[in-house]
């Protein structure tokens, strides 16, 4: 029911943990083109498969600059759209953009921000130093604007699943 498009390997940062050791430097994973996207709507409607939903990741899936096309292409197509994202910068400089993609479809388009941990000191931990701003900013951003908007948080700190989910809730 989902098709998920990596939109590339590289991301604005460096995180210790990245499964796919995106950094601003690895760009080992071509840039995903919105041609590319399209052949697989087309071939999805063409085969009549019951897809719902598109996932878009990367490395940071706003680093692409065909990203905004994709998600029009595939929104515009009927389906929901969701993207993973750490909400920093590269997401700001798209935020005119996200705010019309939000006009026209709505709750259509979902955005989930990946936060390492509630507190300021262990998200950095793991995505470096001065990464918590940013995220804070775009987390706002997307909240104050009415996105449909959730948080990928982690627990990898030997909290209890029940001290991690109120921490998330408090932030």
């Amino acid at each position: 029911r989902s098709l998920w498009f990596n939109t590339g390997s590289l991301c604005n940062i460096t995180c210790q943990n990245c499964y796919m050791e995106s950094s601003p430097k690895n760009d080992s994973l071509a840039y995903l083109s919105a041609r590319d996207v399209k052949k697989f709507l087309d071939e999805a409607h063409s085969k009549n498969l019951p897809l719902e939903e598109m996932g878009f990741t990367g490395g940071e899936p706003f680093m692409n600059k065909a990203l905004i096309a994709m998600l029009q292409m595939s929104l515009s197509r009927g389906y929901k759209v969701l993207v993973l994202t750490n909400a920093m910068k590269p997401m700001h400089h798209r935020f005119q953009e996200l705010l019309e993609l939000r006009q026209l479809y709505g709750e259509k388009l979902a955005i989930r921000v990946s936060i390492d941990h509630y507190s300021r000191s262990k998200h950095e931990a793991i995505r470096g130093t001065n990464t918590w701003k940013p995220m804070l900013r775009g987390l706002q951003w997307l909240s104050k604007n009415d996105f449909n908007l959730a948080i990928a948080g982690r627990t990898c700190w030997n909290e209890s699943e029940p001290k991690a989910r109120s921490g998330y809730a408090a932030l």
